[in-house]
Protein backbone atom coordinates (compact mmCIF):
# COMPACT_ATOMS: atom_id res chain seq x y z
CA UNK A 1 0.00 0.00 0.00
CA UNK A 2 1.23 3.40 -0.61
CA UNK A 3 2.04 5.82 1.81
CA UNK A 4 -0.50 8.84 1.69
CA UNK A 5 0.72 12.00 0.27
CA UNK A 6 1.50 15.41 1.58
CA UNK A 7 -1.31 16.77 -0.56
CA UNK A 8 -3.80 13.96 0.06
CA UNK A 9 -2.99 14.93 3.79
CA UNK A 10 -3.72 18.44 3.66
CA UNK A 11 -6.09 18.38 0.84
CA UNK A 12 -9.15 16.04 2.38
CA UNK A 13 -9.17 13.90 -1.33
CA UNK A 14 -7.32 10.75 -1.65
CA UNK A 15 -4.70 10.50 -4.72
CA UNK A 16 -6.93 8.34 -6.34
CA UNK A 17 -9.98 10.53 -6.91
CA UNK A 18 -7.73 13.33 -7.48
CA UNK A 19 -6.24 11.32 -10.57
CA UNK A 20 -9.03 10.08 -11.82
CA UNK A 21 -10.36 13.92 -11.66
CA UNK A 22 -7.08 15.36 -13.80
CA UNK A 23 -7.34 11.95 -16.32
CA UNK A 24 -10.88 13.32 -16.55
CA UNK A 25 -10.00 16.66 -17.97
CA UNK A 26 -7.34 14.89 -19.93
CA UNK A 27 -9.51 12.69 -22.21
CA UNK A 28 -11.29 15.93 -23.16
CA UNK A 29 -11.58 16.87 -26.73
CA UNK A 30 -9.96 20.44 -27.28
CA UNK A 31 -8.08 23.08 -24.85
CA UNK A 32 -8.11 26.76 -25.40
CA UNK A 33 -4.73 28.47 -25.06
CA UNK A 34 -2.88 32.14 -24.89
CA UNK A 35 0.04 33.30 -26.65
CA UNK A 36 1.43 36.64 -26.92
CA UNK A 37 1.93 38.32 -30.46
CA UNK A 38 4.34 39.97 -32.14
CA UNK A 39 2.65 43.42 -30.37
CA UNK A 40 2.52 41.35 -27.25
CA UNK A 41 -1.13 41.41 -27.31
CA UNK A 42 -2.50 38.27 -26.14
CA UNK A 43 -4.22 36.19 -28.82
CA UNK A 44 -6.30 32.67 -27.81
CA UNK A 45 -7.53 30.13 -29.71
CA UNK A 46 -8.98 26.58 -29.27
CA UNK A 47 -8.27 23.35 -30.63
CA UNK A 48 -8.58 19.49 -31.09
CA UNK A 49 -5.90 17.52 -28.86
CA UNK A 50 -5.06 14.24 -28.26
CA UNK A 51 -2.49 13.48 -25.55
CA UNK A 52 1.02 10.89 -25.67
CA UNK A 53 3.09 10.50 -23.14
CA UNK A 54 5.48 13.35 -24.56
CA UNK A 55 2.87 16.03 -24.20
CA UNK A 56 -0.35 17.23 -25.98
CA UNK A 57 -0.59 17.26 -29.45
CA UNK A 58 -2.90 19.80 -32.07
CA UNK A 59 -3.20 19.82 -35.07
CA UNK A 60 -4.11 23.51 -36.44
CA UNK A 61 -3.72 26.57 -39.27
CA UNK A 62 -1.41 28.94 -39.76
CA UNK A 63 -3.75 30.97 -41.04
CA UNK A 64 -5.17 31.90 -37.69
CA UNK A 65 -3.48 34.69 -35.85
CA UNK A 66 -2.89 32.77 -33.09
CA UNK A 67 -1.20 29.88 -34.26
CA UNK A 68 1.30 32.11 -36.60
CA UNK A 69 2.12 33.47 -32.85
CA UNK A 70 2.31 30.17 -31.46
CA UNK A 71 4.93 29.08 -34.11
CA UNK A 72 7.19 32.18 -33.30
CA UNK A 73 7.03 32.24 -29.63
CA UNK A 74 6.78 28.77 -29.20
CA UNK A 75 5.59 28.98 -25.56
CA UNK A 76 1.93 29.24 -24.72
CA UNK A 77 -0.72 28.32 -21.77
CA UNK A 78 -2.96 26.32 -22.43
CA UNK A 79 -6.18 25.13 -20.20
CA UNK A 80 -8.57 22.56 -20.84
CA UNK A 81 -12.09 23.03 -18.62
CA UNK A 82 -15.04 20.51 -17.63
CA UNK A 83 -17.91 21.35 -19.77
CA UNK A 84 -20.56 23.93 -17.61
CA UNK A 85 -23.41 21.64 -17.93
CA UNK A 86 -21.58 18.68 -16.31
CA UNK A 87 -19.72 21.85 -13.53
CA UNK A 88 -21.98 21.49 -10.00
CA UNK A 89 -20.87 25.06 -9.31
CA UNK A 90 -19.68 27.74 -11.82
CA UNK A 91 -16.98 29.04 -9.37
CA UNK A 92 -15.02 26.12 -8.87
CA UNK A 93 -14.97 25.02 -12.53
CA UNK A 94 -12.69 21.97 -13.19
CA UNK A 95 -9.67 23.07 -14.63
CA UNK A 96 -5.94 21.89 -16.02
CA UNK A 97 -4.17 25.08 -16.77
CA UNK A 98 -0.87 25.27 -17.71
CA UNK A 99 2.63 26.48 -19.89
CA UNK A 100 3.88 24.46 -22.39
CA UNK A 101 6.99 24.62 -24.98
CA UNK A 102 5.44 24.53 -28.31
CA UNK A 103 7.33 22.84 -30.73
CA UNK A 104 6.61 21.72 -34.68
CA UNK A 105 6.16 17.96 -35.64
CA UNK A 106 7.28 18.38 -39.79
CA UNK A 107 5.54 16.11 -41.76
CA UNK A 108 8.24 14.55 -43.09
CA UNK A 109 8.71 13.25 -39.36
CA UNK A 110 8.31 9.54 -38.71
CA UNK A 111 5.40 10.12 -35.90
CA UNK A 112 3.54 12.59 -38.08
CA UNK A 113 1.70 9.56 -39.84
CA UNK A 114 0.69 8.34 -36.79
CA UNK A 115 -0.35 11.36 -34.66
CA UNK A 116 -2.99 12.27 -37.66
CA UNK A 117 -4.15 8.79 -37.50
CA UNK A 118 -4.54 9.16 -33.76
CA UNK A 119 -6.53 12.93 -34.54
CA UNK A 120 -8.74 10.93 -36.68
CA UNK A 121 -9.21 8.18 -34.11
CA UNK A 122 -10.36 10.75 -31.33
CA UNK A 123 -12.10 13.19 -33.59
CA UNK A 124 -13.47 11.72 -36.42
CA UNK A 125 -13.35 11.90 -40.27
CA UNK A 126 -12.74 15.69 -40.45
CA UNK A 127 -8.86 14.51 -39.61
CA UNK A 128 -8.86 13.05 -42.91
CA UNK A 129 -9.94 15.58 -45.07
CA UNK A 130 -7.35 18.16 -43.29
CA UNK A 131 -4.43 15.83 -43.30
CA UNK A 132 -3.08 17.14 -46.53
CA UNK A 133 -3.80 20.60 -45.98
CA UNK A 134 -0.31 22.30 -46.39
CA UNK A 135 -2.01 25.27 -44.42
CA UNK A 136 -2.09 23.30 -41.00
CA UNK A 137 0.81 22.35 -38.86
CA UNK A 138 1.38 19.65 -35.84
CA UNK A 139 2.30 21.27 -32.89
CA UNK A 140 3.58 19.43 -29.72
CA UNK A 141 2.98 21.01 -26.39
CA UNK A 142 5.43 19.92 -23.55
CA UNK A 143 3.83 20.94 -20.37
CA UNK A 144 5.94 22.07 -17.94
CA UNK A 145 4.00 23.18 -14.62
CA UNK A 146 0.03 24.11 -13.96
CA UNK A 147 -2.46 23.98 -11.64
CA UNK A 148 -5.14 21.50 -11.14
CA UNK A 149 -8.65 22.72 -9.73
CA UNK A 150 -11.16 20.19 -8.11
CA UNK A 151 -13.41 22.69 -6.59
CA UNK A 152 -12.82 25.58 -3.76
CA UNK A 153 -9.48 24.73 -2.02
CA UNK A 154 -8.77 21.85 -4.42
CA UNK A 155 -5.61 22.85 -6.01
CA UNK A 156 -2.71 21.04 -7.03
CA UNK A 157 0.67 22.20 -8.64
CA UNK A 158 1.56 19.71 -11.76
CA UNK A 159 4.39 19.31 -13.55
CA UNK A 160 5.83 17.59 -16.51
CA UNK A 161 4.36 15.69 -19.41
CA UNK A 162 2.64 13.63 -17.23
CA UNK A 163 0.99 15.96 -15.16
CA UNK A 164 2.12 14.69 -11.94
CA UNK A 165 0.78 15.85 -9.00
CA UNK A 166 3.08 18.16 -6.85
CA UNK A 167 1.49 19.35 -3.94
CA UNK A 168 -1.85 21.19 -2.83
CA UNK A 169 -2.04 24.69 -2.86
CA UNK A 170 -3.07 25.91 0.00
CA UNK A 171 -2.89 28.96 2.86
CA UNK A 172 0.11 27.38 4.60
Amino acid sequence: MDAITDYETSSGMSKATILAARDALLAQKSLTFSVLDESAVPEMGVSPFIRRDDGLYIYTSHLAGHVQALLVQKCASFIITLDEAVTANIWARVRLKCTGAVSEVPRDDPDFSGLCDDFAAAHGNTMQLIRDFTDFHMLRITPQSGVLVLGFAKAFLVKGASFEIVAHLSRG
